[in-house]
C-alpha cells in the first residue's frame, strides 16, 4: 500500500507543497481511522468462554398400536434428568386408568423383572420410578432422572453396559408373568464412560478429596484414561472445600481441592504440612436454583429473580409463611403467579463448604440486605429475631432458631434430590411444587443435571444477572485475589455484565513426593485436568483461560522428591492472573465452629493410565480464549487504543490542521 502512495512523494513546485501535504494528512487520516474502529471492533472479544457443550442426540422407538417415546439426551448420560416424550398412548382418565409409568431397565427388557421399580426418592435412596398421565391427544413429556452403575448398581449402566427406559400403560389388568406390559415402548440409551468401566480396582495410587463442584469432572476425566497396561487408580472422595484442605493438610490424601485458601487458623493446627501450591482446575458458579409450577396453567415456573436481601431473609428462615407476598419479591416477579402455599424452608448445606462463604459474601455485601440484617428493612421485614446480629459472611449455614423444618442437608447432592423431587428439608415424601415450592443452593453443573431452573440475580441498578458462560468468565476475570493468589468471586464486580457468584477450583499439590511413581500418577492426572479435561466439560463450567491452565501446568512441572535437607516450609502459589481490583474479603468467624472430620460422605475410585510422558500433547479441538491474564487488560487495552486512534484520525482530518496549512500557503506564496 506505501509503493501506491509514491505519487504523492515525487518533486513538486513550493507552492503545491502544502497541497500535498494536506493529501497525505487526509490519506492517514483515513488509514488511522480505519485501524482504530477494527480495533475497537475486537476489544470486547477476549473474554470469551468455552461454548455450551454441543446437544447430545435424542434417541425415539416405537411400540405397539403406533406408540411412540423418545429422551433427551439419550446417549453420553451420568447421573442427571432427562426429559421423557411420548405420543399415540391412550388419554389418563379421571379415575386414573391409563396413568404412565416410566421405568429405567437394563437393555432389551423382556419383563419387569430386568427394570428397577423402587419407588423415588425419598421413599427409597435410589428410587427413581416416575408416575405420570397423558393428555387427551395421547402425548405427554415428564423429567426422570437416569442413574449410572455408581448410582444404581442393581442395573450397572454403563458405556460398555447399555441401557432403556421403559414407558408403558398402567391399565389395570395384570400382567402375565416373563412379559411386558401390552402398551409399552422400549428407549435404548448408553452412558457416558465412568469408573463402571474401568479394570478391577485393588488399590489407590492419588487420592483426592475435597470440591463436590470438581468432583464430577475428576470422575469423568478419570474413567475416559483408566485404560492401559500399566493404570494409575485414583480415589476422589467428595466432600467440601473446607473438609478437602483440612485432610490435606493433616497428610490423608495426595491432593486437596479447594475454592478458599487455607486459613491461619488451619494452616497453625497442621505445623508441619507439606510444601504445597495452588493449582486451577476448574471454573463454575453457585446459584439459587428452584422447583416450583404455576398452580393455575401447571407449566414450571422459569423466570424467577431474587434479590440479595429476598436470598438473606431466606437464609435467616425469616417468616417463610409470607415470602411470596414478599413486596420486593412481588416487584421483581410481576407475572409469576407463585405456589399456593408459598415455599418450603431454603435447602442448604449442613457442613462447612465453599458455598456458603461465596453466597453469604453475595448477600452481605448488598446494602439492602445489610439494612435487613440490621433489622432496619426498607421493605418493613422484621429479621428472624435470633438471627440479630449474626455477622456475614460465614461458611456455614447454622441451626440459629429452633424452627423444626429448617435442616441443612449433608451433602450437595441431597439437595438437589429435594429439589428435583420436591422435597423439603424435613419431609419424607415430596409435595406438589403447584402446592409448595422449594429453593436450595448448589451449584451451576448440579443445576444443570438435575433439570433445576436458576434465579436471576437482580442488582442495585435494577438490572439483572444470570449465571451464563459469558457472565461468569466476566467473573473470574473480575474475581479478587487473595494474598496466596487463589481467585474467590468479587460480591460486587466491577464488570456490569459479570457474574458475582463465580466458583473457582484450585488443587492442593504438595512440591514433593517421596517417590517417581507417584510423582508420574500425579502429574498425569493433573495433566490431564487442564488439557484435554478442559475440552469435555458438561453444561454449567467454563472452561479455564490459558493463563490458569498453564500456572497448573507450571505447578505440575516443578514437583519433584524431597531434597536431602530442608530448613524452611513455606506455601507457594503460582503467579495470580491480574484482576482489575486485586483485594480480598476474610470471611467472618463462625460463632461455633463445627468440628471437622477426615469422615467422607462419598468415596468414588477410578483409574487412571499411566503415561511415560509428563506432558500430554495439546488437545486438538480450538479453544476460545478469556481475557488474557484474566483481568480483561487486553480487551481494555484494545479499547484505549482504538479511541486513541480514533481522536488522532479526528485531529487530523479537522479544522485546526486546515487553518494552519492555509496559513503555511499564505506564507509561502
Amino acid at each position: 500500500m506505501l509503493e501506491r502512495q509514491e505519487p504523492f512523494a515525487v518533486s513538486e513546485s513550493p507552492s503545491s507543497s502544502p497541497r500535498i501535504t494536506d493529501r497525505l494528512r487526509r490519506t492517514f487520516a483515513l488509514l488511522l481511522a480505519a485501524f482504530s474502529v477494527s480495533t475497537l471492533a475486537t476489544a470486547g472479544q477476549g473474554g470469551t468462554a468455552l461454548a455450551e457443550p454441543a446437544p447430545r442426540a435424542p434417541v425415539t422407538a416405537s411400540g405397539p398400536g403406533g406408540r411412540t417415546a423418545s429422551v433427551s439426551p439419550g446417549v453420553d448420560l451420568t447421573n442427571e434428568v432427562v426429559n421423557v416424550s411420548w405420543s399415540g398412548f391412550r388419554p389418563t382418565t379421571q379415575a386414573n386408568v391409563y396413568t404412565l409409568i416410566i421405568l429405567q431397565c437394563r437393555a432389551n427388557p423382556t419383563s419387569l423383572d430386568d427394570c428397577y421399580t423402587a419407588q423415588p426418592f425419598p421413599d427409597l435412596a435410589n428410587g427413581n420410578r416416575l408416575l405420570d398421565v397423558t393428555a387427551s391427544d395421547g402425548t405427554g413429556s415428564a423429567q426422570f432422572e437416569v442413574r449410572p452403575a455408581s448410582n444404581l448398581p442393581q442395573l450397572a449402566c454403563s458405556a460398555s453396559n447399555p441401557c432403556s427406559i421403559l414407558v408403558y400403560e398402567n391399565d389395570a389388568q395384570p400382567i402375565p408373568p416373563g412379559t411386558l406390559p401390552a402398551a409399552h415402548v422400549v428407549i435404548p440409551i448408553s452412558f457416558a464412560p465412568s469408573q463402571a468401566d474401568c479394570p478391577n480396582i485393588t488399590d489407590f495410587d492419588v487420592r483426592v478429596d475435597g470440591s463436590a463442584t470438581s468432583a464430577g469432572l475428576f470422575y469423568s476425566w478419570a474413567a475416559r484414561i483408566c485404560q492401559g497396561s500399566d493404570p494409575v487408580v485414583v480415589d476422589y472422595t467428595e466432600t467440601s472445600s473446607t473438609t478437602g484442605r483440612e485432610n490435606f493438610l493433616a497428610g490423608l490424601v495426595d491432593i486437596g481441592v479447594t475454592a478458599m485458601p487455607a486459613t491461619e487458623d488451619e494452616l497453625s493446627h497442621h505445623p508441619d504440612h507439606r510444601e504445597f501450591s495452588y493449582a486451577p482446575v476448574a471454573a463454575s458458579a453457585m446459584v439459587v436454583a428452584y422447583n416450583m409450577t404455576d398452580p393455575f396453567t401447571g407449566q414450571r415456573i422459569e423466570n424467577l429473580v431474587l434479590s440479595p436481601r429476598l436470598v438473606a431473609r431466606l437464609v435467616t428462615n425469616t417468616s417463610i409463611e409470607t415470602f411470596v407476598r414478599d413486596r420486593e419479591l412481588l416487584n421483581l416477579n410481576p407475572t409469576v403467579r407463585f405456589p399456593t402455599n408459598g415455599v418450603n424452608r431454603i435447602l442448604v448445606r449442613a457442613e462447612r463448604a465453599a458455598s456458603a462463604s461465596i453466597l453469604t459474601a453475595w448477600f452481605a455485601a448488598d446494602p439492602e440486605a445489610q439494612k435487613f440484617l440490621a433489622n432496619n428493612d426498607t421493605w418493613r421485614v422484621n429479621l428472624n429475631a435470633p438471627y440479630l446480629g449474626y455477622t456475614y459472611p460465614r461458611d456455614a449455614f447454622e441451626l440459629v432458631d429452633t424452627d423444626p423444618f429448617y435442616l441443612p442437608r449433608q451433602g450437595q447432592k441431597s439437595i438437589a434430590l429435594r429439589l428435583f423431587y420436591g422435597v423439603s428439608p424435613t419431609a419424607s415424601q415430596s409435595e406438589p411444587t403447584s402446592v409448595r415450592g422449594v429453593i436450595g443452593i448448589v451449584d451451576l453443573p448440579t443445576a444443570k443435571r438435575f433439570g433445576l431452573q436458576v434465579a436471576g440475580l437482580s442488582k442495585p441498578d435494577g438490572s439483572v444477572v444470570l449465571p451464563t458462560e459469558d457472565a461468569i468468565a466476566r467473573g473470574v476475570a473480575d474475581a479478587d485475589v487473595s494474598p496466596s493468589g487463589v481467585l474467590i468471586a468479587d460480591p460486587t464486580p466491577e464488570d456490569p455484565l459479570a457474574y458475582p457468584m463465580v466458583k473457582v477450583d484450585y488443587a492442593m499439590v504438595p512440591k514433593t513426593f517421596e517417590s517417581p511413581a507417584k510423582i508420574a500418577d500425579v502429574k498425569r492426572v493433573l495433566n490431564y485436568a487442564v488439557d484435554e479435561g478442559q475440552g469435555l466439560l458438561p453444561s454449567g463450567y467454563v472452561s479455564l483461560p490459558e493463563a490458569m491452565r498453564a500456572a497448573t501446568r507450571d505447578v505440575v512441572a516443578a514437583i519433584g522428591v524431597p531434597a536431602s535437607t530442608t530448613t524452611t516450609t513455606t506455601t507457594e502459589v503460582p503467579p495470580a492472573p491480574t484482576t482489575s481490583r486485586p483485594r480480598y474479603r476474610p470471611s467472618a468467624t463462625v460463632a461455633a465452629v463445627e468440628a471437622t472430620t477426615t469422615t467422607t460422605s462419598t468415596t468414588t475410585s477410578t483409574t487412571i493410565a499411566r503415561s511415560t510422558t509428563t506432558e500430554l500433547a495439546p488437545i486438538t479441538v480450538p479453544e476460545p480464549r478469556f481475557e488474557a491474564a484474566m483481568g480483561a487488560t487486553s480487551g481494555s487495552s484494545a479499547l484505549m487504543l482504538g479511541l486513541g486512534g480514533l481522536s488522532g484520525a479526528a485531529i487530523l482530518g479537522t479544522a485546526p490542521w486546515r487553518r494552519w496549512l492555509r496559513r503555511r500557503e499564505k506564507g509561502e506564496s
